[in-house]
């Protein structure tokens, strides 16, 4: 992605993904915890009601206990008969599934019950009928409580359930939701990735045909060679005089082709291209190293361009250009014959190369050894040149 305005686009849906999915987390967290804390409140009351139903089933039956004040027993049970219908009103609202609904209606039903039994027990015993008193209260008191009870504890173990089920899916949706956000961040930081360099053969030669213009050339014949930091291979004469050999043996393009991996190999170049003039520009005739399509797509160069290469066959001197941090050195040396200068012979070179005397005297003997063979053209042309071999 190369436009600006794009990678501010995506970085802004980004950020806004990212607090979007803050909020909710932090939304769902808040309402996990009510969730919890409502549910708490609901266990605690019911606990309570059911601690007061036992509690006032204690204080009726100690009403029809022999030798007990039956007052303080009185004024207990509408203390905890009033106390179970504060908790029952609060907890009421708290209650998140229709069966609890039905059972808390079935509490208050025998709640009702429950104040009915207390008030006629109080009467049976305001007329002395402690017997009677005493069945109601061990009868149908008894059951009203026990039904309350067990309602109470069905009402509690399903609202614990209905929590957990809560508490699941917030938690489902929280991390469904983080999901889909880190899917965004994915696919958004595939977009800001910076795209690839061009493959080394393209980008280089890119060096020997345009990329030189943006860099001085420099003349090798007036300008003294630097010491190198670290002494650096020599080219081994045996092969620079087997690359003469194949040179002047050369009777076609495939056998010159040969020749030019073989100078390859002597100069340690990541490529060569040979050069032929026609008129005022400079033509592709031959090349080692790159790929064809490339090759192919290669324009001439005028005469007047600012590059090596054009500076060369210009000048008839051997240009080189240091590397840098996104090309390789360079070595151009003109095709010097009976003619005057008819082309350049270009090799890519690693760095500090370009400044070896031994790598620029097998580069000018190899250009020389073309310059035999390689004729120039006799007009201008505006159209590519295929390659032209003495025969």
């Amino acid at each position: 992605m190369q436009k600006p305005t794009i990678r501010y686009v995506v970085a802004a849906v980004l950020i806004a993904a990212a607090a979007i999915g803050g909020f909710f987390v932090f939304d769902a967290r808040r309402r996990a915890a009510d969730i919890e804390t409502q549910a708490r409140e609901v266990h605690s009351r019911i606990e309570q009601m059911i601690t007061a139903s036992g509690d006032f089933a204690a204080a009726q039956q100690a009403y029809v206990v022999q030798g007990q004040p039956q007052q303080p027993w009185f004024e207990k049970s509408a203390m905890l008969l009033q106390q179970f219908r504060e908790l029952e009103s609060g907890v009421r609202p708290l209650l998140k599934s229709r069966a609890d609904l039905a059972a808390a209606d079935t509490v208050d039903e025998q709640f009702k019950t429950l104040v009915l039994i207390d008030g006629r027990s109080r009467q049976y015993l305001e007329q002395g009928e402690s017997l009677l008193a005493s069945d109601l209260i061990f009868g149908e008191g008894r059951d009203a409580i026990a039904v309350v009870v067990k309602e109470l504890r069905t009402i509690d173990a399903s609202e614990q359930q209905v929590t957990t089920a809560m508490r699941s899916d917030l938690e489902r949706q929280q991390w469904g939701a983080l999901a889909g956000i880190a899917v965004i961040w994915l696919a958004g930081l595939v977009l800001l990735t910076p795209p690839a360099q061009a493959p080394p053969a393209e980008h280089s030669f890119g060096n020997l045909n345009l990329g030189l213009s943006d860099r001085r050339p420099s003349d090798s014949a007036s300008q003294p060679v630097p010491p190198p930091a670290a002494a650096l291979p020599q080219p081994d004469l045996a092969l620079v005089a087997d690359v003469c050999g194949a040179l002047a043996r050369t009777t076609d393009a495939g056998s010159l082709r040969d020749a030019l991996a073989r100078a390859a190999a002597v100069l340690d170049a990541r490529g060569i291209v040979v050069w032929i003039g026609a008129g005022e520009q400079l033509f592709p005739a031959l090349a080692h190293g790159y790929d064809e399509r490339i090759v192919a797509r290669l324009g001439p160069i005028p005469r007047n361009a600012a590059n090596a290469t054009a500076a060369a066959w210009r000048s008839a001197q051997m240009r080189t250009v240091p590397a840098d941090a996104a090309s390789f050195a360079a070595v151009a040396v003109p095709l010097s014959g009976v003619n005057g200068c008819v082309g350049v012979f270009a090799a890519e070179l690693h760095e500090g190369r370009e400044q070896d005397a031994a790598i620029q005297a097998v580069a000018a003997v190899i250009a020389a050894q073309l310059a035999a063979i390689v004729p120039a053209w006799p007009a201008p042309s505006t159209s590519q040149p295929t390659a032209a071999l003495r025969g």
